[in-house]
C-alpha cells in the first residue's frame, strides 16, 4: 500500500478457503473507533485484486457481528490464477478507511495472508496492541530489509490459544508478533506472560530466546499445564497476554484472550430417536458464541408432546455420552458456559438432546460448523416433513436449509439432511418461476437465477423441497424465510397508482423478530383482512393485483397479456383478461381451473406472474390450458445471440431479452471534429442500464481500465460495466505470452517452469 497512510492500530484476521470460497474474519484492536469502509485483497506488486465493502447485511449476519465484534465476509468463487497466490504466500490484505461516497483511501492496514498449522486447533484468540502508543507511525510499505527497532509505526501481535480439558488441563499458545525489539539488542528474548489481573494471580511467566529476530514476522510457541479454575477464567475471557523484549518495556503488547476469531456458528437437524404413535416431532438448533465468551442459543421445535422439554448440551465420543450443560429456554443466552463445552464443540462432538427429564431423548442432533457468510438472511429454514407418500414405517428425517443471494446476485446455498440413508436432491419452487429448479448437490451456487427467483425468494414467496432418488417422491418441505436480495438484482417495475377507493386505507404492523429469533411476524391489513408477509390476492372490481411484504401494501393494476384466439375470446364475470378457449365447442365451467401460488386462474386464461415487491414480470406468460387445466409459464423466446455471452447486455433493466453491441467500422470522416447533440445526464445513462463508477458514470458495456488512489490507471484490469453491474478482470497471461512478455507484454506474471528431470532408474 505504498503512498497510503498507515491507520493507526493493529488488527488480525482468519482465512478459511472452503469449496471455491475464500471465508475471512477480521478483529480490530480496541484503539480503533472507526470502522474500516472496505477489505481488498492486492498481489505483491501492491495491484488491487478485489475490493469488499463492510457493510452489515440484515438479518442474522448483522447480529452476529453486533454480538461478537467481528468483521465476517466471504470472497465468492475465487479465479485459479488468485488462488495460486494464496498457496504461494504472495496475497495480501488490506483494511481501508475513507469516504464510502467517493470511495477515498485516507488510511490503510495491510498485512500478508501466511499459513499457520496451529489455526487447526484455535479456540481461543488474542490480539495483542502495545501499551504505550507510538509516537510516530511511517508511511511506507512493509518489506523484509528493515532492521528490527528502525521502522517508524506500530507493533502489535496475535496468538492462536488452544485449551484441553480433562483430567489434566493444559494450554498451548502460538504468539505471532512483530516490532517489540530495540535496535542493536544484545540479548533477543521475549518474555510471555498470561494473568488473571482480577486475582492478581501469574500463570505463565516465562522468558524464550529468539535466534533471529525479525521486523514482519516472528513466531514462539508456550505450553504449561493449568488448573480447571483457570481454564474456567480463559474461557470467560479473564487472562490477559502480554509479550515483551527483555529491558524494552515500553515496547510491551498485550491483550485480552477471547473467543477464537473465526466467524462461524453451529447448527444441527433434531431428528426424533423413535418413532412416535402421533405426528413426528421436528426441529432446529442454532449456536454461536459471542464476544464474552456467553453461548447465544436458538432450539426450534414442532410436534413435540412434551409442553415443557428438558434440553440438554450432551458430548458424544463413540458410545460414551456425557452432559456439559442444560438449557433453561429455547431462546436465549447462556453467560457462564463450562469451559468443557468448547473442545467438543469446536471437533463436532457436541450434541442437543431434547426430552423429558428421565429416560432417553426424544429429538437429538449434532452440532456442526459452519463458516458464516455475507447475506445469511434471518438464519436456516427447518426443513418439514411430509407424508403424503411415505410410509408411516420409515425411519425419521430431520433437514435444514441455508439459502443467500450475494452481492452478484449469486444464489448460494446449503441443505443438510439426517436420517435419510438413500440419495435424494433438492429443489427450488418460486411458484411463478414455472416448473422447479434443481440444485446440484447438497451445498452450492446458482450464478444466474432468474428475476422471478429473486423476487420470489426477496418476497419470502419461494419453497425447497427434498425429493428422493426417483425425483417424483417428495418427503422434506419448507417455505423459505424472506431473503434480503441487493436492490440491483432485482427487476425494476414503474410505479403504480396504488389509490384505489376512497375507502382505501392500508394498515401495517411490521414488529421486528425478538433478538436471536428466526421469526418475522409482518403482516398486512386491508379491507377487514389480515395478510400474512408475502400473500398476494386480487381486487376483481378494481382489477388490482395486491401483495404483502414486510408488512407494507402494494397494488398494481392488471396487466393483460396478448392473447392469439382461432375463435372469439370470451371475458366471464369476475374476470379481468380475455380468456381464449380455441374451440367452438368448448363449455365454460369456472369451477374447474388452475391454482398457482395460491390463487384462482380460469381455464383458458393468460396472465404474467405477479411477484411481490416487483410486480409484474411482463418477460412471462403463464397460461391455465382449456383442455388439460395445467398451468405453463413458457419465457419470452429470445433470438440466438451473434456476439459472446460476455459481451451481450439488455439495452434496459426492462428488457427481456439481451442485445450484441452495434460494431461500426470507423471511417476517416469521423475522426474529424463536428458537432455533437448535448451529452447524457448521469440518470439517463444509470437508467439505460449503465454503472456507478469513481469516475463517472458508465454506459452499459463500456469497459475501462480503472484508476487506483496512489497507483494511477491500472493497465491490466479492465471493468466492464454490464447491466448495472461492474465486473472487473486481470488480463489472463498463457505459456505463449509469457513467451512473448520481452515484446512488451508487461502484464504477465511469469513464473519460470523448471525442467523435470527423469526419475532415476530403480537401483
Amino acid at each position: 500500500m505504498t503512498g497510503v497512510p498507515v491507520a493507526s492500530g493493529v488488527a488480525t484476521a482468519r482465512f478459511t478457503f472452503r469449496r471455491r470460497h475464500l471465508f475471512w474474519s477480521v478483529l480490530l484492536g480496541p484503539s480503533m473507533v472507526l470502522q474500516p469502509r472496505a477489505l481488498a485483497f492486492l498481489d505483491r506488486g501492491g495491484r488491487m485484486l478485489l475490493e469488499h465493502p463492510l457493510k452489515r447485511a440484515p438479518g442474522i449476519h448483522k447480529t452476529y457481528e453486533e454480538k461478537t465484534d467481528k468483521l465476517c465476509g466471504v470472497w465468492r468463487r475465487v479465479p485459479r490464477e488468485y488462488k495460486r497466490l494464496l498457496r504461494e504466500g504472495s496475497l495480501y490484505v488490506a483494511l481501508i478507511w475513507g469516504d464510502e461516497r467517493n470511495n477515498s483511501m485516507e488510511s490503510a492496514l495491510s498485512g500478508r495472508i501466511n499459513r499457520y498449522p496451529a489455526l487447526s486447533t484455535e479456540m481461543f484468540t488474542s490480539l495483542l496492541e502495545p501499551e504505550h502508543i507510538p509516537t510516530t507511525i511511517g508511511n511506507g510499505p512493509c518489506d523484509d530489509y528493515r532492521s528490527p527497532g528502525q521502522e517508524e509505526g506500530w507493533w502489535g501481535g496475535t496468538a492462536v490459544v488452544t485449551g484441553a480439558a480433562g483430567a489434566a488441563p493444559s494450554l498451548h499458545l502460538a504468539i505471532i508478533y512483530n516490532g517489540v525489539f530495540m535496535p542493536a539488542t544484545r540479548d533477543p528474548s521475549v518474555r510471555v506472560l498470561l494473568t488473571l489481573p482480577e486475582r492478581n494471580q501469574t500463570i505463565i511467566d516465562e522468558i524464550q530466546k529468539v535466534n533471529k529476530p525479525g521486523y514482519e514476522l516472528n513466531i514462539l510457541e508456550v505450553s504449561t499445564p493449568v488448573s480447571a479454575a483457570e481454564l474456567r477464567s480463559l474461557s470467560r475471557g479473564r487472562l490477559l497476554l502480554s509479550v515483551e523484549a527483555l529491558r524494552t518495556s515500553e515496547r510491551r503488547i498485550s491483550g485480552s484472550v477471547r473467543q477464537r476469531a473465526a466467524c462461524e456458528v453451529f447448527h444441527a437437524p433434531l431428528i426424533a430417536e423413535r418413532p412416535p404413535a402421533a405426528v413426528t416431532p421436528e426441529g432446529l438448533a442454532l449456536l454461536y458464541i459471542d464476544k464474552d465468551g456467553s453461548l447465544v442459543y436458538d432450539i426450534q421445535i414442532e410436534n413435540l408432546s412434551i409442553a415443557d422439554p428438558k434440553i440438554t448440551l450432551v458430548e458424544e465420543q463413540s458410545k460414551r455420552h456425557s452432559q456439559v450443560e442444560i438449557l433453561d429456554t429455547r431462546i436465549g443466552v447462556l453467560a457462564r458456559p463450562s469451559a468443557r463445552i468448547f473442545p467438543p464443540l469446536y471437533e463436532d462432538q457436541l450434541a442437543v438432546h431434547i426430552g423429558s427429564d428421565t429416560g432417553p431423548p426424544m429429538l437429538r442432533g449434532r452440532l456442526l460448523t459452519r463458516p458464516l457468510p455475507d447475506a445469511a438472511s434471518s438464519g436456516p429454514a427447518l426443513l418439514r416433513r411430509t407424508d403424503v407418500r411415505m410410509s408411516p414405517s420409515i425411519n425419521p428425517v430431520a433437514g435444514l436449509a441455508w439459502l443467500s443471494v450475494d452481492a452478484l446476485c449469486g444464489m448460494n446455498y446449503e441443505v443438510v439432511i439426517n436420517g435419510y440413508s438413500g440419495s435424494w436432491s433438492a429443489w427450488l419452487d418460486s411458484h411463478a418461476a414455472g416448473s422447479p429448479r434443481a440444485l446440484a448437490g447438497a451445498e452450492g451456487s446458482v450464478l444466474e437465477p432468474s428475476a422471478m427467483e429473486l423476487t420470489a425468494l426477496n418476497a419470502g414467496n419461494a419453497y425447497l423441497n427434498v425429493r428422493a432418488s426417483d425425483n417424483d417422491t417428495e418427503f422434506l418441505r419448507t417455505r423459505l424465510p424472506q431473503i434480503s436480495v441487493p436492490l440491483s438484482c432485482l427487476p425494476d417495475v414503474p410505479d403504480s397508482d396504488n389509490e384505489l377507493s376512497a375507502n382505501y386505507a392500508p394498515t401495517h404492523v411490521n414488529s421486528p423478530p425478538p433478538d436471536n429469533s428466526l421469526s418475522n411476524t409482518a403482516s398486512c391489513y386491508y379491507a377487514g383482512k389480515t395478510y400474512e408477509d408475502g400473500a398476494q390476492w386480487m381486487l376483481t372490481e378494481s382489477c388490482h393485483m395486491c401483495g404483502c411484504v414486510h408488512g407494507v401494501l402494494r397494488c398494481d393494476p392488471v396487466r393483460c397479456p396478448p392473447v392469439n384466439c382461432a375463435v372469439p375470446t370470451i371475458q366471464p364475470p369476475g374476470q379481468c383478461c380475455p380468456i381464449c378457449t380455441n374451440s367452438t365447442s368448448a363449455v365454460w365451467n369456472e369451477s374447474h381451473g388452475c391454482h398457482l401460488a395460491g390463487q384462482y386462474h380460469a381455464p383458458g386464461s393468460s396472465w404474467h406472474p405477479y411477484l411481490v415487491p416487483g410486480g409484474y414480470d411482463t418477460c412471462a406468460i403463464c397460461t391455465c390450458e382449456f383442455p388439460t387445466r395445467q398451468v405453463r409459464c413458457p419465457r419470452v423466446s429470445c433470438p440466438p445471440l451473434r456476439c459472446a455471452e460476455k459481451d451481450a447486455y439488455r439495452p434496459d433493466k426492462k428488457a427481456c431479452c439481451r442485445v450484441c453491441p452495434e460494431v461500426k467500422a470507423k471511417k476517416i470522416e469521423e475522426e474529424t471534429p463536428k458537432d455533437q447533440g448535448a451529452p447524457r445526464t448521469a440518470e439517463e445513462i444509470l437508467a439505460e442500464g449503465g454503472c456507478k463508477f469513481p469516475d463517472g458514470p458508465l454506459p452499459n458495456g463500456k469497459e475501462v481500465h480503472p484508476s487506483i488512489h496512489s497507483h494511477g490507471e491500472q493497465r491490466c484490469v479492465t471493468c466492464r460495466c454490464k447491466d448495472g453491474e461492474v465486473t472487473c478482470i486481470r488480463k489472463r497471461c498463457g505459456r505463449a505470452a509469457c513467451a512473448r512478455r520481452r515484446r512488451g507484454d508487461a502484464c504477465c506474471a511469469c513464473a519460470r517452469h523448471r525442467r523435470q528431470r527423469a526419475p532415476p532408474p530403480p537401483s
